[in-house]
This record gives structure tokens, C-alpha cells and sequence, in this order.
């Protein structure tokens, strides 16, 4: 979707703006960012009026319409000046001069640490657009052999997310968020599958073509513990998807307490199907502070088990100590980890 940047122009700089204004032109950015359009907003720093919006809109007739509805326009405190912009950015390639790659927000660590868990939601609704995205981007997640066993169930309605509340021992936050999504996972990919996985790494030369069969085997062998292999992955996408509302604004939480049975005959899964987790997010009701963490010298181990004692008796590293050169696997090693 193109981005446009709206700039609104002080009418009369030295005119106070009522606090409804306000309030109601802050109403109006956050429709825009529950639609996940949003890109930035807000006053120039080094002047007395004018500020900026940057938003996705699908033509230039929407951003000048969305411009002038905006509550500091129609109350005449501001005049709207709308231009089309192109944004910049790692994840586009900036522009395409570059391959795409994943753009590492400045702030986005610090939200990561801002990150609550919520049962209390507000109601509103998540965009039909955001859900996608977040959809998308959880299924982006890292899976074994890149697999990708996953088979969410998405609760968006509230009849489903009830039904689902009855299958989670009645707990109120599954209902209450708008989005619970059951984190299922299919053991069978992790057979039927592996010829697809083997002719992915071949075709970007991890193995030669006549190894094709040798490498699917040796991801079936992989697998003698299905279901273990099953919450692993399923957990993995779970977490992601949590990020990924995250990143939106959204509060959520992980839910390992329902019954997996009356999940399997309320929704229909094979009795093959494995259930990880149960995943709520929604706009909260009142965020709050994360809980206390442990510190980081409690919990980290550097090249050994986290407890002083056994650090001398291991070989241990010094703690931040970095390598020249990072690890290498040798090709067509078997090696396992995610992809």
C-alpha cells in the first residue's frame, strides 16, 4: 500500500488547542494505527506548530480524506498538506537497491522488555489486515528442517472464542481477547514432508541432487519422538505470533492450561494433531508493568551450567567474550536446527 505524508500547518501558532481536540485528533492516529496504517506521527521539534503524519493509504484521494478529517483541521486549527513518500527501510530493500532483510528497530528490544502478559482486554476489535499480518508473520517463525508443521486454529468471532474459553477450564481472558488462536501442530509433516524439505536444501545447493534420498531419510530419523518434536515447533510459533502483536501494540498472553481433548472434539482435529499452546492477544484494558525478571548474572551460564561453582571445572568462557569468526557446519554435515 503506498505511504503518504501529511503535514498539518499551524493556522495560528499562538492559538491553544482544547484538550478534546487533542484528544480527539489522538482518536483519530489510533483508528489509523489499529489498522496497522500508521507509520508515525507527530509535532516538529525545533518549531513552534506544525507536525506530521506518515500513514498507508490506498491513493491520494484517502490520505488528502483522512487529512482533512483529522480534528485539528475541521476545528480550523491547522491547514493539511498531503504528499505521496516512499519509505526507506531495510525490510523493502530500501526501495530495491538492496536484497530485503529484517530492519531491527531501534526500540523494538526495549519493547520486547516492556512485554506484559494481559487478561483483561478491552473489547476492541484487531483490524482484519493486522490479524493477517500477525498471521503471517508468526508462520515466518524458524521451524525444524523448515517443515512448518503448523496448523492454527484462529478464534477471531466470539462464538468461537467461546467455545474455546469452555475448553481452557472457563478462563475469562481467552473469551475476552479479540484474537485466540490454539497453537496446533501436525506430526505427520514430519514424514510425508521431508521430501519437499530435502528438494528445498538441494535447490540451494546445501546438498547435491543424489543425496536427495539419503537426506530424506535422515530427516524422518529425526523424529522418533513426534509429539515432543510437535510442541517444540508449536511453541516456536506461538512465541512469534506473541511478538509479532508485540509489535503492534497488543497485549497478549501464553495459555498451556486447557483440556486438549475437548480442544481435539470442539474443533475437529485429528487425533494425530498436537496441541502446544493457546495464544490470546487484544488492545488491553489497562497495561501494566511486566513482572520482575531475575538478573541476568542469576540465570546466564557463559560456557557452562549457571551456578559459579561449576565454572572453573568446564573450561568456562569469560562472560561477553566473542570469537573472530562465528560457527561453521560443515556441509552435509547433520547437524539439526531450525531453518
Amino acid at each position: 500500500m503506498p505511504e503518504y505524508a501529511i503535514f498539518l500547518d499551524s493556522v495560528d501558532p499562538k492559538a491553544k488547542r482544547p484538550r478534546e481536540v487533542v484528544r480527539d485528533h489522538c482518536a483519530h492516529l489510533d483508528r489509523l494505527d489499529a489498522e496497522g496504517r500508521l507509520i508515525a506521527a507527530g509535532p516538529f521539534a525545533d518549531a513552534t506548530d506544525g507536525g506530521m503524519i506518515l500513514g498507508s493509504f490506498s491513493n491520494l484521494e484517502e490520505a488528502e480524506s483522512f487529512a482533512h478529517a483529522d480534528p485539528f483541521v475541521r476545528g480550523g486549527y491547522s491547514r493539511a498538506r498531503v504528499r505521496p513518500w516512499e519509505w526507506s527501510h531495510r525490510e523493502n530493500g530500501h526501495l530495491g537497491t538492496i536484497e530485503p532483510r529484517p530492519g531491527g528497530h531501534p526500540r523494538f528490544l526495549t519493547t520486547l522488555r516492556l512485554r506484559a502478559t494481559t487478561r483483561r482486554f478491552s473489547g476492541k476489535p484487531i483490524a482484519d489486515g493486522v490479524v493477517r499480518s500477525l498471521l503471517l508473520a508468526a508462520l515466518a517463525a524458524p521451524s525444524e528442517f523448515n517443515l512448518q508443521p503448523w496448523r492454527p486454529i484462529v478464534c477471531r468471532h466470539m462464538t468461537d472464542r467461546r467455545r474455546l474459553q469452555r475448553c481452557c477450564f472457563d478462563q475469562p481472558q481467552v473469551g475476552s481477547a479479540a484474537l485466540a488462536v490454539v497453537c496446533a501442530v501436525d506430526p505427520l509433516v514430519f514424514e510425508a514432508d521431508a521430501p519437499r524439505a530435502a528438494d528445498e536444501f538441494i535447490a540451494r545447493g546445501r546438498y547435491p541432487p543424489e543425496q536427495r534420498e539419503d537426506v530424506v531419510t535422515f530427516i524422518r530419523s529425526c523424529y522418533r519422538d513426534p509429539r515432543n518434536a510437535a510442541i517444540r515447533n508449536g511453541t516456536i510459533f506461538g512465541h512469534q505470533l506473541l511478538l509479532a502483536g508485540v509489535s503492534r501494540g497488543l497485549a497478549g498472553f501464553w495459555l498451556a492450561g486447557f483440556d486438549e481433548e475437548a480442544v481435539r472434539k470442539e474443533f475437529c482435529l485429528p487425533t494425530r494433531a498436537v496441541i502446544a499452546g493457546v495464544v490470546g492477544l487484544g488492545w488491553a484494558e489497562a497495561p501494566g508493568p511486566p513482572m520482575p525478571r531475575q538478573p541476568l548474572e542469576l540465570l546466564v551460564g557463559w560456557g557452562h551450567w549457571p551456578d559459579p561453582a561449576v565454572a572453573g571445572s568446564c573450561g568456562a568462557s569469560a562472560p561477553m567474550a566473542s570469537d573472530d569468526e562465528g560457527p561453521t557446519t560443515a556441509r552435509g554435515s547433520r547437524t539439526r536446527g531450525p531453518a
